[in-house]
């Protein structure tokens, strides 16, 4: 689980701003919603946080924050390359180093890894760990990196074992570590297992879905799981989108009727790569984020296509077949989000950040998909879901604790800061919806007098001017 996450000098963020998933044990509304603390460390952890404000307001730099750091945890960097950071541009600041910070849970141990950069080189990294059982934090190594690119590494106990029988290896991964590479990163690459629990989380438990994202295993799943089948065609039902059930469709492969526009060299890629592959393999075909195709080869030299199809009831009664492309778009929004709730049932441990939450889809609609999100705290505990959002239909402490909503807003420099509901105070018939909107917890747009614009004479017609 995810304790919290600090940023700083990135994007609109320019001085160090932290969101905590730490619940206050002193606010008893939904005291069900805590979940204790797998590292035995007495706090109680939130698995949700609703993150508002205004347009331009720094709610998706957040995301992207988060996404840049994980890309570079997982991917790493190519030699030469600079690393793409990008500091907050609006001051003074673009000489001076960004920072990321995550405090996070994984296995029952609490992790602290963190590191400052810039565009040129990895300045200071580090990584503490609390282990399983234990009380006391310790460092695992801390690394930094001189303005001559010289890279030097503290090891503790953890990582260079009894004695220090394996400082020598280490010390020949640190030599070998480049200036824009992640030593954690490079632990790894090298099979050093202390760090690998800190990798996988970044990999399989932090997950990223931005706002313009699509749900690309969508067919692969549907084809191989009829668990997630049945989830979604019921969640579909529930609510009301008039969709029957979903499935695929399998059909063999013309290339001249199902894509004549595309170029006859990546025809004879996708020939020459089923070419190679066994009977019955599956492949993905990406035109664009919402036209994607799986390829089925099903015997020597005959590839089959793999359309997904949803079904209507036709008012006699028979099932209509429909392309997912003919749905409306915020059918096909929630669509792409369901996977996120079948996540959440599912899984141990997830921590998942989505962007505008509340993208194409109606009030009542995004209601019932946090509210369902709730729900899986019965089965899970460890999951969590941090998204960003316009809609203040969820502004409801019936819905949501104090501590579980949080604003971003921009100063007059143009820097962005995050702050919580819980630093308010607050009535419990308080309507949060209509303070928020009213302005009393900021977060919001304010808007100039249209009249300035020289658009409108006093009358409210059109000026001549124009």
């Amino acid at each position: 689980m995810l304790i919290q996450v600090t940023i700083e000098n990135f994007l609109s963020f320019k001085e160090e701003t932290t969101l905590s998933m730490v619940g206050i044990n002193s606010d008893k509304n939904h005291a069900n919603h805590l979940a204790v603390d797998a590292g035995g460390k007495g706090k109680s952890l939130l698995p949700i946080s609703a993150i508002y404000g205004a347009n331009a307001a720094g709610k998706s730099n957040l995301i992207k924050a988060i996404d840049f750091a994980k890309d570079l945890i997982v991917q790493g960097t190519r030699s030469g390359q600079t690393i793409p950071v990008i500091p907050f541009k609006l001051g003074n600041d673009s000489n001076k180093p960004s920072k990321f910070e995550f405090v996070f849970i994984y296995n029952d141990s609490r992790y602290s890894y963190g590191f400052k950069l810039n565009a040129n080189h990895i300045i200071e990294e580090w990584l503490y760990v609390i282990p399983s059982g234990k009380k006391r934090e310790v460092p695992v190594f801390v690394r930094v990196t001189s303005e001559k690119k010289e890279t030097t590494v503290e090891y503790g106990a953890t990582l260079k074992g009894r004695g220090e029988k394996d400082k020598p290896f280490l010390d020949f991964i640190a030599r070998g570590t480049r200036p824009n590479q992640l030593f954690l990163t490079e632990a790894l690459d090298r099979n050093v297992q202390a760090v690998k629990p800190v990798v996988e989380w970044f990999e399989d438990v932090l997950i990223i879905i931005r706002a313009e994202s699509n749900y690309i295993p969508l067919e692969s799943d549907i084809l191989t799981s009829q668990e997630f089948t049945s989830f979604l065609t019921d969640f579909l039902r529930l609510m009301g989108t008039g969709i029957d059930s979903i499935g695929t469709e399998e059909v063999e492969l013309d290339f001249d009727h199902h894509f004549p526009e595309i170029p006859e060299n990546i025809k004879n890629d996708i020939l020459e790569t089923f070419s190679e592959d066994d009977d019955n393999s599956v492949g993905m075909l990406l035109i664009n984020q919402r036209k994607r195709y799986l390829i089925a080869k099903r015997a020597e030299d005959k590839l089959n296509l793999i359309q997904l199809k949803t079904q209507h009831r036709h008012q006699n009664g028979s099932l209509v077949d429909f392309l997912i492309e003919e749905e409306s778009e915020g059918t096909q929004r929630l669509i792409d989000l369901i996977p996120v709730l079948f996540v959440l049932k599912n899984s141990r441990n997830r921590v998942i950040f989505l962007d505008e939450l509340d993208r194409r889809l109606h009030p009542l609609l995004s209601r019932k998909f946090i509210e369902f999100c709730l729900s899986c705290r019965n089965q899970n505990n460890q999951t969590q879901l941090i998204f960003t959002t316009h809609d203040t239909n969820l502004l409801d402490l019936d819905l949501l604790r104090r501590d579980e909503i949080w604003f971003v807003e921009k100063n007059q420099e143009g820097a962005s800061h995050l702050y919580s509901l819980a630093e308010f105070k607050t009535t419990p018939d308080l309507k949060i919806e209509k303070g928020y909107l009213n302005g009393r917890f900021g977060a919001i747009p304010f808007f100039g007098d249209i009249r300035n614009l020289g658009w409108f004479d006093c009358d409210g017609e059109s000026s001549e001017a124009i």
